[in-house]
């Protein structure tokens, strides 16, 4: 495939760049190079404002933000490595040592860059009538900067709970300046009603041209009403906040649950589903590889999959920091064994289930192929020189540093990540973070769904489409070790570990722990690894506690920073902060 060049490179060297202090709602910003005037004077310099407005959308997924975005120890996917020799973010969460006085950049940013953002949009909106553009050119335009911020205003409402809503106002570093927050119900209402807005003015999938790809169509946002409409759903938001009276309730979720937002939330995903305008990308390789597909999708830009993506032109982002010390890489994070425990086998069983065919003394062999192709495992191949492969050995005198680690700081688990990572020694490629893909909408509809009407047929066929794009086996009955007759229940726990599995380092698995209130228990546990110990040609495996981990109830939403309370003295502080 040729490479496409996306608009969001094409402006990379244009950018009007805005000089912010570090905080959030009140930043001042100022121009670098040009002011408002100037700027919107010039049809290409008003694009680039736009563009720059694009450039932090995935900016959790950056590697100082892995482990604030889910990827790593923060939630229990991963042993959380250090970045830059310092404890980042995922460090802090970890260890249960969120302070509302926090300094560090990572966590601050959680707040601020959105912030940010959306003052950058209310810029935008405010000029844009001046800019020397067609009329349907900024009609889109201003459709896609309207996205933009719903979507920052999502990153802020799935970490706090309802937050100021500044609608379309440029706020002045001058103004008395006291914004209450808004409730979490004004919050999702405001982002649904603007995604609803701004789709009637944006392409589709199908029908914008691919040096576009990355900007904005009716698909994104359709694709981030069906997660906002999930999450208001979850129990955490759903009437079963962590406060329980006063006015901070209102603030952090809904008055009481409602189970009808579990049946608005299904139908928003199916919406996109009736589209056809999305499709699993299934490829099975130029060596018959099972489950190829889920693997190469994350390397194209171009695909049936993608609702919404950040492109990307940085190549061995990911590589440099997350292969083997033996492949150079850098450990910012390695896989749990958590993590490694919820792949299914290649017939689509737990390894807990008595008849999965999983063998503990060789416990990688026949696993659901999406293992395969988001792990690296001892044994598993991975470039050695060139474009040669050689096993990567993670065992206890393999003549490598691959191998676990234990002790307080301690942050290699014998596991590291594969997905997103090129198979090849340069790194070139046409990777782009997929921040909303077909596959979670499926799961999106099929965990709505079934808390709304429980384990219907049409809950058993989304699951099937993702097993078996996943390279698993139908069986005999073409359920794909999906148990025929499920309870909501066991349908429910079956579920939340597709979406660990199928959604792994994709910045869900922290999130959705939260929503469903299950990390105080899931990550209050240590997170393990492999000892491995090879005797002759026999592997043994000790599975180990690598690093304490540590999950207070009340982490289910971060704190309004303390510096951000002092700006705005409006702002209520969340529960048990």
């Amino acid at each position: 495939m040729k490479k496409k060049i996306s608009i969001i490179a094409l402006f990379a060297t244009l950018l009007v760049t805005y000089s912010c202090k570090k905080g959030g709602l009140l930043d001042e910003s100022t121009l670098t190079t040009l002011n408002e005037e100037t700027t919107f004077a010039d049809s290409i310099n008003t694009q680039a404002f736009l563009t720059r407005i694009y450039q932090q959308v995935g900016f959790q997924y950056d590697i100082q933000y892995l482990d604030a975005g889910g990827h790593a120890g923060a939630a229990d996917e991963a042993v959380t490595g250090r970045y830059n020799g310092t404890q980042n973010s995922g460090v802090i969460i970890a260890f249960g040592l969120i302070s509302k006085s926090s300094t560090n950049s990572d966590f601050t940013g959680m707040w601020s860059v959105p912030y940010q953002n959306i003052r950058r949009v209310n810029v935008l909106l405010k000029n844009i009538g001046n800019a020397p553009l067609t009329t349907a050119t900024k009609k889109g335009m201003i459709a896609e900067a309207r996205f933009l911020r719903a979507w920052y205003y999502f990153l802020l409402i799935r970490a706090f709970g309802g937050v100021p809503l500044l609608g379309d106002k440029v706020y002045d570093i001058t103004e008395d300046f006291t914004l209450k927050r808004s409730t979490y119900q004004e919050c999702v209402n405001y982002i649904v009603s603007e995604c609803d807005a701004a789709k009637a003015d944006l392409p589709t999938s199908l029908t914008i041209l691919p040096q576009n790809y990355g900007r904005i169509t009716q698909g994104a946002c359709m694709g981030l009403k069906s997660r906002v409409l999930l999450y208001a759903a979850s129990p955490l938001f759903n009437g079963g906040q962590y406060a329980t009276s006063g006015e901070v309730h209102d603030l952090t979720g809904y008055a009481s649950y409602d189970k009808e937002r579990w049946k608005k939330a299904a139908d928003a995903a199916l919406d996109i589903i009736n589209t056809g305008n999305y499709s699993l990308y299934v490829d099975n390789g130029p060596t018959n590889r099972p489950g190829y597909g889920f693997y190469k999708v994350f390397q194209m830009r171009v695909n049936s999959e993608y609702l919404f993506a950040a492109m990307r032109g940085a190549q061995r982002e990911f590589e440099s920091f997350l292969l083997p010390q033996s492949r150079s890489g850098g450990y910012a994070f390695t896989v749990s064994q958590q993590m490694v425990d919820r792949f299914p086998m290649a017939n689509g069983k737990a390894i807990t289930e008595a008849d999965s065919g999983y063998d503990p003394a060789n416990p990688y062999a026949n696993r659901d192929p999406r293992f395969a192709n988001s792990v690296i495992y001892n044994g598993a191949p991975w470039i050695l020189s060139g474009n040669n492969n050689a096993p990567v050995y993670t065992y206890v005198g393999s003549g490598t540093t691959d191998a676990v680690s234990t002790g307080p700081l301690a942050f290699n688990s014998g596991y590291f990540p594969r997905k997103y990572l090129l198979e090849n020694s340069t790194g070139n490629g046409e990777r782009c973070w997929g921040l909303i893909r077909y596959a979670e909408i499926l799961l999106n509809y099929a965990e709505a769904l079934n808390e709304y009407s429980g384990p219907t047929a049409e809950v058993y066929d989304a699951l099937r489409k993702i097993r078996d794009r996943a390279g698993i086996k139908p069986g005999a009955d073409g359920n794909y070790g999906i148990k025929a007759n499920a309870t909501q229940d066991e349908m429910r726990l079956l579920i939340q570990t597709e979406r660990g599995v199928e959604l792994f380092m994709e910045e869900h698995r922290m999130w959705d722990a939260r929503r469903w209130k299950t990390a105080a228990v899931d990550f209050e546990k240590p997170i393990r690894g492999v000892k491995i110990t090879k005797t002759g040609n026999v592997y043994n495996y000790e599975y180990v506690d690598v690093r304490e981990h540590h999950f207070p109830p009340h982490y289910g939403l971060y704190p309004i920073l303390a510096s951000e309370i002092a700006k705005n003295i409006a702002l209520i502080q969340n529960a048990g902060w």
